[in-house]
């Protein structure tokens, strides 16, 4: 009986050492896979190596040590030997790796506990795995220990200080009861130039860029978007390449910018025909009519087409009927503006855009109308709680205080943000993520644009002139990009 636990012990053992010798070979394999290798040195030491090993510098100065009773002289120990000193600056490398990631088990353990991530009975989550995704970020697998990624979550801000990192994204792999830490040792860009080439589909727009991807969206997946933080965190320089994006990429679309601070952020886009720009809220709300004129319009071609909304429309083979159908895009830049009563507006008018803005906000996916909402003051008396439980997108860039910043998130974290324009939170649910935005310069934009329309180079900022609407029977105008 004693011996056969004896056995069982030494096969334990040799396992354990087989497993450890197998660490490097994993930490090259994933290197390979990630290009994460160190190709210069480790390829630079290979070709010196087999210099000397094809002119026996080798065997030469070994055999002027002590060593050289050690020099392997039997084909196959010359074979083993050969290979392994020709690739040993890729065997350093790699045992390095395995120290690196033997250290941070021993302080992810330290850092669990402190953070309050230990069970009733002892436990703490445990490294599943921990490889390169690409040259800048890696992802750590940790079992659960039984407790909510909310949890995890909470605590990341302490673990990245605890361990000397950036987290991009705390995720939950419950297939395998584990948790998904995306991070890096290097901190994000500070400037992300924006390009017309980071999305391809229907209707996609770019939200920014983390260490380890580019995060892009599209309104049937994200119909309505909220954008907020405070004075020069980059709000007016998304949405100037928000709008830009759309235009530039699907030029039938229709856009009311209502700029409430004067007018100022989207005179740009003045004296453009696939644009209308008005300054003050009485003009909004004469547009916003036509708005919800126009959502009575396509929700009865709709149903007279028995289609749940437009993109089942547009796959359907046998249509009833026509109308321009073009996606129209409602952005309000300083809502508050639009939602408190005062000095630019009556209560009549701010309850009338309130109306349609909500209506909008619940209705306007459906229909291809999608309403972009942007306000430094996101709570209950200047944004209107019914309009922001269905903006189900979020870009918020830094705030003021926790106060702010939870009205918006319902967490702290944009008062966290650092100091950065373009830096921000996106968040898609419950998926919180930050991001560097795209920088898209207003010289940068123009010439995206091209020059503005010749006949509409006269007309004052504030004349609100109607577009026209086709009739029933009129053929389709408009059609949906696939």
């Amino acid at each position: 009986m004693q011996k056969t636990r004896d056995l069982s012990a030494r096969i334990e053992i040799t396992l354990r050492h087989l497993l450890v010798l197998l660490e490097p070979v994993k930490e090259i394999l994933d290197g390979i896979e990630a290009k994460t290798i160190p190709w210069i040195p480790c390829a630079g030491w290979l070709v010196v190596a087999s210099i000397m090993l094809i002119f026996r510098i080798d065997h030469f100065l070994i055999s002027h040590t002590r060593l050289s009773a050690l020099y392997p002289y039997y084909p196959w120990l010359y074979r083993a030997y050969a290979f392994g000193f020709a690739t040993l600056g890729f065997w350093i490398w790699a045992w390095a790796e395995v120290k690196k990631k033997r250290d941070k088990l021993k302080l992810l353990k330290e850092s669990f506990k402190n953070a309050g991530l230990q069970s009733k009975t002892g436990r703490l989550p445990q490294l599943i795995s921990d490889f390169p995704l690409d040259p800048m970020t890696r992802k750590m697998r940790l079992t659960n220990a039984g407790f909510p990624l909310s949890s995890f979550r909470e605590q990341g801000n302490y673990i990245e200080s605890e361990l000397g990192i950036f987290i991009d994204e705390i995720k939950e792999n419950r297939e395998n009861r584990a948790v998904d830490v995306i991070y890096s040792h290097y901190p994000m860009a500070e400037e992300v130039k924006y390009s017309p080439n980071w999305t391809s589909r229907s209707y996609e727009f770019p939200v920014g860029q983390t260490r380890a991807h580019t995060v892009t969206a599209t309104f049937r997946e994200i119909p309505h978007l909220l954008v907020a933080g405070q004075t020069g965190g980059g709000k007016s320089t998304f949405l100037r390449q928000f709008i830009v994006h759309i235009h530039i990429k699907h030029d039938d679309c229709r856009f009311l910018l209502i700029d409430l601070k004067g007018g100022l952020e989207f005179s740009l886009f003045e004296n453009r025909k696939q644009f209308i720009v008005v300054p003050h809220v009485k003009a909004a709300v004469e547009q916003l009519k036509k708005i919800d004129k126009m959502l009575d319009e396509r929700m009865a071609f709709l149903k007279k087409n028995q289609c749940k909304d437009i993109d089942a429309y547009f796959k359907k083979e046998v249509k009833v009927g026509g109308i321009n159908l073009s996606r129209q895009v409602i952005v309000v830049d300083e809502a508050a503006e639009m939602f408190l009563a005062g000095q630019h507006a009556s209560a009549k008018d701010v309850q009338a855009g309130r109306g349609v803005l909500s209506r909008i906000a619940r209705q306007g996916r459906a229909v291809g109308v999608h309403l972009i909402v942007a306000t430094q003051r996101p709570d209950a008396k200047s944004l209107d709680p019914q309009v922001k439980a269905n903006l189900t997108g979020v870009v918020c860039f830094q705030m003021m205080n926790d106060a702010s910043s939870i009205a918006v998130l319902g967490n702290g974290r944009a008062t966290d943000l650092p100091k950065i324009p373009g830096r921000a939170i996106w968040k898609n649910g419950i998926e919180m993520l930050e991001v560097q935005t795209p920088l898209l310069t207003t010289e940068d934009a123009e010439a995206l644009l091209g020059a503005p329309d010749d006949t509409e180079q006269n007309k004052p900022i504030d004349q609100v002139v109607e577009q026209p609407v086709p009739s029933e029977n009129a053929p389709l105008v408009a059609s949906e990009t696939e």
